[in-house]
């Protein structure tokens, strides 16, 4: 038995190696691309196609809090986690069949290369406060969005190989990450993206299959539920009023659509389109491929759970329930399959880790050195771009080197939320709109920022009985601010093309 055991653990490492290894080649291959211009560096020379674009934008918008965070909250909650798809869905449709075409258009026009870019050149600004304003933005969100990215790949790691702590773990992700991110630029992370998109829905479309065909399907989720927790076959809480209302916008259902306007990492791949039919296309493959990704996690979820209480043997080591569907792949699968599985959280983490890290990175460097400093057209500022990258990640391992989070309430709640509320209702402002100005989306930005962040570090819903998510507020409170202040301060139609 400890033969098989060791044989076993050996090949689930072995997998993994050469998941890794693949990863960080495709990263260095695509460096000989990324000197180039700053163009390819930061937008792969405008020429994703439908597929790369679709997969590579969605798999960096859905982290380690779907394949972790998402799990753990249907095991702790039940079936009311399935509100996560509508919760979803509906910003995705938002993102590809309205937001995505329009901007590829207007950044081009531009000659944009970043969301601050955009800002600034749409608004034509004179003086850098919006193109300022919105780095600060992008690194403080980032900051926190890949913190909480490596305290997932820490938990993984540490439950999955044996001699791995919490730290080690944290570390090793973020080495992974930094190598090829710093190497290749966004084209790496689009083509890395792209493959880990395509792990990540055959893991959590497979592994779902196989536990329901080998456990009596919904029918044994059902009974062992039932058994534990009635509550838990809830699809709709038993709250009503503000409570019910509450739920409904919060974190675990509808509110998460609020986000998808105002994600940099997200938008950029909008921007580097080849073309702009390609957002027809590419919001299909999103829309079908993030439906399988959720119905998967929280269908792990939920099977984990049922497992724990029908007595599985692992069941003790359930302590943490964000790591269902690592526990769970490690005592039901063949190494190679348990160590696909692994590959495929990582490929979650890293999807969304090395996006943030270019978007964070690349505003420093084209919206801060080179636009305000280095005007001379030198290219120091790539180097400048590797090297916030590193700064950025080692910022980001400081801050969760100690500590283990809950991925799923940090990510949304602080990354998902500041940038959301931050960009969202600015970004499309100034594509629909056309009164839209300047001062409003200064105005706006600023809101949505500072709401995002008071809010959650100072409401507490156990005083009122009401959980109140602060995207939807602060999303709210940006976009009215700006529409008011628009129409107070108006700048004019400055726009080329609006459609």
């Amino acid at each position: 038995m400890a033969d098989a055991t060791n044989v076993n653990a050996t090949v689930f490492g072995l997998s993994f190696a050469i998941y890794t290894l693949l990863i960080v080649a495709v990263g260095v291959y695509s460096a000989r691309y990324a000197r180039r211009s700053d163009e390819d560096y930061f937008l792969a020379g405008r020429s994703l196609g439908s597929w790369v674009s679709a997969l590579s934008a969605s798999a960096s918008s859905e982290s380690g809090w779907v394949t972790l965070g998402l799990v753990g909250v249907a095991f702790s909650s039940g079936v009311s986690a399935y509100w996560i798809i509508p919760g979803c869905l509906v910003g995705y449709l938002f993102n590809w069949f309205v937001l995505a075409g329009r901007l590829r258009d207007r950044s081009e026009a531009l000659h944009a290369l970043t969301i601050p870019d955009f800002f600034s050149l749409h608004f034509q600004e004179r003086l850098p406060l919006l193109r300022v304003l919105s780095v600060v933005v992008i690194l403080v969100a980032m900051m926190l969005y890949v913190a909480a990215q490596l305290a997932a790949a820490g938990k993984a790691f540490s439950v999955s190989i044996p001699g791995v702590s919490y730290v080690g773990g944290v570390l090793i992700g973020a080495l992974i990450v930094l190598v090829y991110t710093t190497i290749g630029g966004f084209r790496a992370v689009c083509w890395t993206d792209f493959l880990q998109a395509l792990l990540m829905v055959g893991t959590l479309v497979a592994f779902p299959v196989y536990l329901l065909y080998s456990h009596g399907g919904y029918e044994f989720i059902a009974t062992q539920l039932q058994g534990a927790d009635p509550g838990l076959l809830r699809f709709v809480p038993q709250k009503t009023g503000a409570a019910f209302f509450g739920f409904l916008l919060g974190a675990g259902a509808l509110g998460i659509n609020f986000g998808y306007p105002g994600q940099p990492h997200v938008l950029v791949r909008f921007m580097a389109l080849k073309e702009r039919r390609a957002a027809r296309v590419g919001g299909v493959i999103a829309f079908v491929w993030a439906l399988l990704v959720y119905w998967g996690a929280v269908t792990v979820g939920l099977m984990a759970r049922a497992m724990t209480e029908a007595g599985a043997a692992w069941g003790d080591k359930m302590a943490d329930p964000e790591m269902g569907l690592v526990i769970s792949a490690m005592h039901m699968l063949p190494g190679v399959l348990s160590g696909c599985v692994l590959a495929a959280v990582l490929a979650a983490i890293c999807s969304t880790a090395d996006s943030q890290l270019v978007v964070a990175a690349s505003s420093v460097a084209n919206d801060i050195y080179a636009r305000l400093f280095a005007k001379d057209g030198s290219g120091s500022h790539m180097i400048v771009n590797r090297v916030v990258v590193v700064a950025i990640g080692i910022g980001a391992v400081l801050l969760v080197i100690d500590k283990e989070i809950k991925v799923y309430d940090y990510v949304l709640s602080y990354g998902w939320a500041i940038l959301g509320a931050a960009f969202g209702p600015q970004m499309i402002l100034a594509l629909l709109w056309r009164r839209a100005s300047y001062a409003g989306c200064v105005a706006g930005m600023f809101a949505g920022f500072t709401t995002a962040i008071v809010w959650k570090l100072t409401y507490e819903p156990a005083e009122t009985g009401v959980e109140v998510y602060n995207l939807p507020l602060a999303f709210a409170v940006a976009l009215v601010l700006n529409v008011l202040i628009s129409l107070l301060f108006p700048t004019g139609d400055r726009r080329t093309s609006g459609k």
